[in-house]
This record gives C-alpha cells, sequence and structure tokens, in this order.
C-alpha cells in the first residue's frame, strides 16, 4: 500500500499539469545524484516517485 500525504498530491497534481502527461505510474525507486541543465548538482534520491511512459517527461520525487 501506498499513502501519499496532501502536500503530495498536490506536487503531483502540479507536476502532471507541468508535464502534460494522461497518467503516472507511483512506486518506490532510486535516482542517482546528477548535474541538471543549468549545472546544479542533484543529489541522489530513493523513496517515492511518480513517472509518466513517455521519454520526453520528467520524475517526480514524492519524499
Amino acid at each position: 500500500m501506498i499513502t501519499l500525504s496532501l502536500a503530495q498530491i498536490k506536487e503531483l497534481a502540479r507536476f502532471a499539469e507541468q508535464e502534460g502527461q494522461q497518467e503516472y505510474t507511483i512506486t518506490h525507486g532510486e535516482t542517482p545524484a546528477f548535474e541538471d541543465s543549468t549545472g546544479k548538482n542533484v543529489p541522489a534520491y530513493s523513496g517515492l516517485i511518480a513517472f509518466s511512459g513517455s521519454v520526453d517527461s520528467g520524475v517526480l520525487q514524492l519524499g
């Protein structure tokens, strides 16, 4: 069972509207540390993530 807080639901709704995908999968996952397109270092993450099936869409960390 996965339980989302109100804040996580709101963040997912904002992300879905911004990304424009019709559906998302929520699961436990990991993303490695990386440098984004602006040069900012993004730390590694392990926890709940939401993603769509599109390779053009991002991954939302629901931490």
